[in-house]
Order: structure tokens, then C-alpha cells, then sequence
């Protein structure tokens, strides 16, 4: 009872390596769209709807069934006749484990049409000779005009529409499933053009009801098994992301190092260049001792002159000329020399303020490169609260994902403890039964032995009344 399309015919192999023609049929999706019951139909069937179709293009008498009963509108609309209509309820989905690899099923489809033919293709009559001077080829001869009964029997073999009639081949094998595309692999051929709609009746002999609880533990199997993959892929993207975070916390690590190099670097640098300038500072202050040594030589040596020079008061003029000469290029000497030191001194502060101010860029740039560093700080102290709030986030999912799972695992085993006890039940009724019918044949039995004697007492009394009077006659008689 499932309404299939077929999509074409393929081959399988055997272990053994032999060569099996199969038809694969797709199977799914198929629905319960409604129930006939005795009471109101008159009879008992399942009204099962197959595939999936636009709104629009749904008639509206099917796409209000479908709205009952609460399915997406459906291709086709078929009846299947069933004893009991209790196994599926209205809106539920018929899995295609109800069949197994083994299993024999009849399949219902339309056979192919191939319009007005002939008798020789439609029946396989002979024909004539195709000889020359034969008028009788392909024809399908006289009718039986002027013989007995002198008309057409029904049910004569005549040219006609050929094809296009409904279809059942049974008792064919199924060879494999697919449950998750809802693919039913058969041996041998099914009637119908591919993408054609067949009908598959399963045996009356197969217990559809367990079939069906099987296919609902397989499903939540698989929903459990599903959910756990969910779970372990999520757990991997979060490890993932971890190493990623910490790939990355290695290089905002080897960043920062580079930093510090350059940092350290920089201050080495200032430093040497402190140093050179105490270097220069200290040779500016020797020749300025220098030259004040010198300065106070000549002041020293011009006063031995000028009292040398005491006895002549026209040789003291002409010396204080000289010396008042010598004094004025000693000044101008010195002037010169102070100008030169005041230009190199210009200069080592033209040098300084350059140097002070490459500090101040330096120091600018390093101040800069820490804020950079403490922003860097914060940003991974936020991402590792961001990982820590994820990776609880996953945990609790993890946890209650498992709880589900065992909430549904004990509703599984509560469902099938029912099972069982329902078994032992109907197992009880059915020894309570067996006693009583054993009860019943023995006070059965006791009765007709109660009966056989009752009547061979009354035989007895018969015979001895008989008896009697044959006695009571004799008596006469002799008397």
C-alpha cells in the first residue's frame, strides 16, 4: 500500500557476480489523507496521497483534504481496500521501511499505449504469404460472413487501440531499499513509461504494525545519531575558533616582541646619542680651560715687561704701545676664538634640539605603540571572555542535548516495557482462555459421561420391566 513513481530500469550484481534487471520505483513522500470506515462508507480502506505539488495547481476538492489533514498538496490520490485502519493515523507519513530486502509485493501500473494496431502486432495473428501475387498479407481474413451463427462473436480478435490498460504483475522481489531518498530497487519489469505512477501492494502476511514501530525506532535513531553529530561538529568548530584565537594570540605575541625590540632599540639608541653629547660637552669645557690658562700666561708675562721696562720712561711708552698692540690681538684673538665657540656652540644646540626632538618623536611613537599594546590586551582579554562565554554556552547545549536524548532514550524503553506488558497480557488472556476451554471440554466430557450412564440405567430398568412382564406373562400362561 504505497504509491510509487517509476523513474527506469538498471542492473545489480550478485556476490556471485550474476547480472540482476531491476526497476527502481521512488516511493516517497506518501501520505494518509483519510480513512473509509464500515460505519459511514460501508467499507474499510486508507485514501493515500503521493508527492508534492504547488497550491495553485491543486484542484480544490484535494487540496482541502490535504489542508484537513494537515500534509503539503499532493500529486496523485489513491484508494487501497485493508481489513484494519487503525495501524496509520490521518496526516501521517508511510515510511518505505515498511517492506524489507526479501520481500514479495504485486505492483498495479498503466501499460504503455501504442495507439490503433493492427491484428499481427496486437494479437500475433501469422498473416499470409509475402510472396508476389498474394493479396492476403497482413489482414485479418473473413469474419465468418454465411456460417453458423451468420454473425460477429463477442470478443473477437480485431484491430484496435492496444495498450494503456491496467496492469499487475505480481509476486516480484525486493532487492534493495534506500530509506533516505525512499527508493524501492525491484527485480524484473513494471508496467508503465518511466516517471509513470505504479501502485505497490505489500502481502497480507506481513505485520505492518511492527513494521511500523521498527521504522519509528530507526528514525529516532538516526534524529539521536543526527543530533550527536550536530553536537561533536559544533564542538569542533569551537576548537577550531580556540586555535585559531590562540594562533592568533601568538602572533599579537610575536608583534608585541618585535615591538619591544624596537622599542629597546630606540632607547639604545637615545642613549648613545646622550652619550656623545656629555663626550662633546666635556671637550667645550677643556679648551675653555685651555684658553683661560693661556689668557692668564700672557696677562702675567705683560707685567715682568712693564716692570722690566721701569728705567726708560720712552721705553715704557713704546713697550706699553707694543704691549696695548699686543693686547688688542690678543683680544682680537680671542674674540675670534669665542666667535668660533659660539657658532660650534650654536651649532652642538642645533644638533641637541634635532637629537631632543628624535627623542620626542621616539618617545611619541613609543608611547603610541603601548597604547597599542594595552588596546591589543584588552581586545584578547575580551575575546577570551567571548571563548569562555562560548564554550559554557556549548556545554550547556551539550547537556541538554544529552538530557534529551535520554529523556527520549526512557521514553523508548517506557514505550516498549508497555509493549511488553501488553504481550504478557494478551499471553495471560490468551493461558486463562486455553484453561477455561479445558475446563469446559472436561465438564463436557463429564457430561456426556454422566448422560451414558443415565441412559444405560434407564436400558436397565427397561430390560428388567421387560423381564418382568415376560415373568408375569409365563405365570399366566402356565396357570
Amino acid at each position: 500500500m504505497l504509491i510509487g513513481r517509476k523513474l527506469g530500469m538498471t542492473r545489480v550484481f550478485t556476490e556471485s557476480g550474476e547480472s540482476i534487471p531491476v526497476t527502481v520505483i521512488k516511493a516517497s513522500p506518501c501520505f494518509v489523507i483519510d480513512r473509509r470506515t464500515e460505519e459511514r462508507d460501508g467499507y474499510t480502506a486508507y485514501v493515500m496521497g503521493f508527492g508534492e505539488k504547488k497550491e495553485q495547481r491543486v484542484r480544490k476538492p484535494v487540496l482541502g483534504l490535504c489542508k484537513k489533514a494537515g500534509i503539503p498538496p499532493v500529486e496523485a490520490i489513491r484508494e487501497f481496500r485493508v481489513d484494519d485502519t487503525s495501524v496509520f493515523d490521518v496526516g501521517e507519513k508511510v515510511p518505505v521501511s515498511l517492506l524489507q530486502k526479501g520481500d514479495r509485493v504485486n505492483v498495479v501500473g498503466f501499460s504503455k499505449g501504442r495507439g490503433f494496431q493492427g491484428v499481427v502486432k496486437r494479437w500475433g495473428f501469422a498473416g499470409g504469404p509475402a510472396s508476389h501475387g498474394s493479396t492476403f498479407h497482413r489482414t485479418p481474413g473473413s469474419a465468418g460472413a454465411g456460417t453458423y451463427p451468420g454473425r460477429v462473436e463477442k470478443g473477437k480478435k480485431f484491430p484496435g487501440r492496444m495498450g494503456n490498460n491496467r496492469v499487475t504483475v505480481k509476486n516480484l522481489e525486493v532487492i534493495t531499499l534506500d530509506e533516505e531518498k525512499g527508493l524501492v530497487v525491484v527485480r524484473g519489469a513494471v508496467p508503465g513509461f518511466i516517471n509513470g505512477l505504479v501502485l505497490i501492494k505489500i502481502d497480507d502476511n506481513i505485520d505492518v504494525s511492527a513494521r511500523k514501530e521498527l521504522a519509528k525506532e530507526k528514525l529516532e535513531k538516526a534524529k539521536v545519531e543526527a543530533e550527536r553529530e550536530k553536537v561533536e561538529e559544533k564542538v569542533e568548530e569551537v576548537v577550531v575558533e580556540e586555535k585559531a584565537g590562540e594562533k592568533k594570540e601568538e602572533k599579537a605575541e610575536a608583534k608585541v616582541d618585535k615591538k619591544e625590540d624596537k622599542v629597546a632599540k630606540i632607547k639604545d639608541k637615545t642613549k648613545k646619542a646622550e652619550k656623545k653629547e656629555e663626550k662633546v660637552e666635556e671637550k667645550v669645557e677643556e679648551v675653555v680651560k685651555v684658553e683661560e690658562v693661556v689668557v692668564e700666561e700672557k696677562v702675567e708675562e705683560k707685567k715682568e715687561e712693564k716692570a722690566e721696562t721701569k728705567e726708560g720712561k720712552a721705553e715704557e711708552v713704546v713697550v706699553e704701545e707694543k704691549v696695548e698692540e699686543k693686547v688688542e690681538e690678543v683680544v682680537k684673538v680671542e674674540e675670534a676664538v669665542e666667535e668660533e665657540k659660539v657658532e660650534e656652540k650654536k651649532e652642538e644646540k642645533a644638533e641637541t634640539k634635532e637629537g631632543k626632538a628624535e627623542e620626542v618623536v621616539v618617545e611619541e611613537k613609543i608611547e603610541v605603540r603601548v597604547e597599542e599594546v594595552v588596546v591589543e590586551e584588552k581586545v584578547e582579554e575580551k575575546v577570551e571572555e567571548a571563548k569562555e562565554k562560548a564554550e559554557e554556552k556549548a556545554e550547556e547545549n551539550v547537556e541538554d542535548k544529552e538530557e534529551d536524548t535520554k529523556k527520549k532514550e526512557e521514553k523508548i524503553e517506557a514505550e516498549k516495557e508497555a509493549i511488553e506488558a501488553k504481550n504478557e497480557d494478551v499471553e495471560e488472556k490468551k493461558e486463562e482462555e486455553a484453561e477455561e476451554v479445558k475446563e469446559e471440554a472436561i465438564e463436557a466430557k463429564t457430561e456426556d459421561e454422566a448422560k451414558e450412564v443415565k441412559d444405560e440405567g434407564e436400558q436397565e430398568e427397561k430390560e428388567a420391566e421387560e423381564e418382568e412382564e415376560e415373568n408375569q406373562s409365563k405365570e399366566k400362561g402356565d396357570s
